[in-house]
């Protein structure tokens, strides 16, 4: 029986068309369960669209669902347009989110960890969240450059000063394991705050799921769009009839961004507890990315659309571009200008010109692909035991980083080995099918390391090669894995 592997993205809330920070995260978690599979773990992989709120009401021109229902085609659109294989899409306005939110809340209010109460504060409409008057900048929202709304209603609270000693503890503890260390001291550093019972309710937002026990309340958005990692495997009041929730559930990682780490790393374990069900294994909090060295804004137009990326270099270069621009853990900026180059350097005139010089001299000169140089095999070995170590660890920019100290040892190989010159020498020299054969070998756990990264360009070069070693390729086929730009 294989052993699961439940990972997720957070719900991208649908306040505008999917940007180049969404394909970022869910790129990022499709290398993993990519990885995985190969493993051979049954994967579950889940991502989808936090689809209520005010917000969400104020933008529709149309009606908030129409709204939402255009926008969840563009998401879905933008997934298959880069090769990501999710096995699940959530969205919180479908019925069985909203039925697996309305089981949930029965829990909740069983737990006695409900009260009522009066909340006064300041209110911004795109953060969706309450903001602190100090956090204000000239009396603005920094975020949203808007001023706040002063807000005072009856809301239904959680209990959630219950729970931070045992969550504080199992965070020190690694019990819930944050990753990497900097996200897991920013977690304890909000803890050792005076951190309040957070409202689960909202008097004045129309848009959302209706309180079950009072009717002029709509349950907060950032709760029930925290529940979408068990609404998706069909959570039930009584735990039994969710056959996806027995077995996938716990998450074995939530993949997140650093802008959302309080909701899942102290809220989410919170309102876990409360229901007596198992809290995630992992959280990977991911660092947030600039574009050319300023913060992504429609009004600045440094919006990139990952889909037009995608048309012009592939989704595969796409893929790469994003991944290897600085380590996740990291905070980090994006190079605009700089992907044709990088495609160029090293995709077109790297990885696809070792793969394409080496297929070629194996056509030519002969290999028989048996013999191989024992320096190749233990250098080849040793990197891959190297880029599995990150890969278990979530360090994707690592693990691409080990690629090419491959790949670039093989041309380094080729060239000092020349056996274009042993050729012309000599065409019956048998130390050329060991050079040939040797780079293959390496090539081949290049392909092995790239396929989670580059799924569809790695299978074509597998296709090649097997091809090659079969005799079914003719002099003068090209595999063109990556042409110039």
């Amino acid at each position: 029986m294989k052993e699961k592997f439940y990972i997720t993205t957070p719900i991208y809330y649908a306040s505008g068309a999917p940007h180049i920070g969404h394909a970022f995260t869910t790129i990022f978690a499709d290398v993993i369960s990519r990885y995985k599979r190969l493993k051979n773990f049954d994967v579950f992989f889940l991502t989808g669209m936090d689809e209520h709120g005010a917000k969400i009401a104020e933008l529709a021109k149309k009606t908030p669902q129409e709204f939402v229902d255009e926008l969840a085609e563009k998401y879905i659109g933008l997934w298959k347009a880069l090769e990501i294989e999710n096995n699940d899409f959530i969205r919180t306005t479908s019925q069985r989110h909203k039925n697996g939110v309305l089981n949930f809340f029965e829990k909740l209010k069983e737990s006695g960890d409900i009260y009522e109460g009066f909340y006064e504060g300041l209110y911004c409409v795109g953060c969706e969240d309450f903001i602190l008057e100090r956090n204000l900048v000239n009396g603005l929202c920094p975020d949203h450059l808007k001023k706040p709304e002063l807000i005072k209603e009856k809301n239904y609270f959680f209990n959630l000063k219950k729970y931070l000693p045992v969550i504080k503890e199992k965070i020190e503890k690694n019990k819930i394991k944050i990753i990497p260390e900097s996200r897991k001291n920013e977690a304890l550093n909000i803890l050792s705050g005076d951190l309040p019972d957070f409202s689960i309710t909202r008097e004045k937002v129309k848009w959302g799921i209706p309180y079950p026990f009072d009717k002029n309340q709509i349950i907060y958005v950032w709760v029930e769009a925290l529940l979408n990692y068990i609404t998706a495997l069909d959570f039930s009041i009584d735990f039994s009839s969710g056959e996806k929730l027995k077995k996938y559930w716990p998450a074995d990682v939530h993949i997140i961004g650093a802008e959302i780490n309080k909701f899942h790393t102290i809220f989410w374990p919170a309102l876990l507890m409360s229901v007596n069900l198992p809290l995630p294994k992992k959280i990977f909090i991911h660092g947030l990315f600039t574009i050319n060295g300023q913060k992504m804004s429609k009004t600045l137009g440094n919006i990139i659309d990952p889909e037009k990326l995608a048309e012009k270099f592939g989704a595969d270069a796409v893929r790469y571009f994003l991944i290897s621009q600085f380590p996740a853990s990291e905070h980090g900026d994006i190079k605009e200008g700089g992907f044709v180059e990088k495609y160029n350097s090293d995709l077109a005139n790297g990885i696809g010109n070792l793969f394409e010089r080496t297929f070629t001299m194996a056509l030519k000169y002969g290999a028989d692909f048996k013999s191989i140089d024992e320096e190749v095999k233990k250098n080849s070995d040793e990197i891959i035991k190297k880029y599995e170590f990150h890969m278990e660890n979530f360090e994707l920019y690592e693990s691409l980083r080990e690629v090419f100290i491959l790949a670039k040892f093989l041309d380094r190989y080729l060239n000092d080995k020349n056996p274009w010159t042993l050729y012309k020498n000599n065409p019956s020299n048998q130390e050329i099918s060991k050079i040939l054969n040797s780079v293959v070998f390496g090539i081949e756990t290049i392909i092995k390391m790239l396929n989670p990264f580059m799924p569809e360009k790695m299978k074509n070069a597998e296709i090649f090669l097997n091809k090659l070693k079969n005799k079914e390729i003719k002099d003068g086929d090209k595999l063109n894995l990556f042409p110039r730009v």
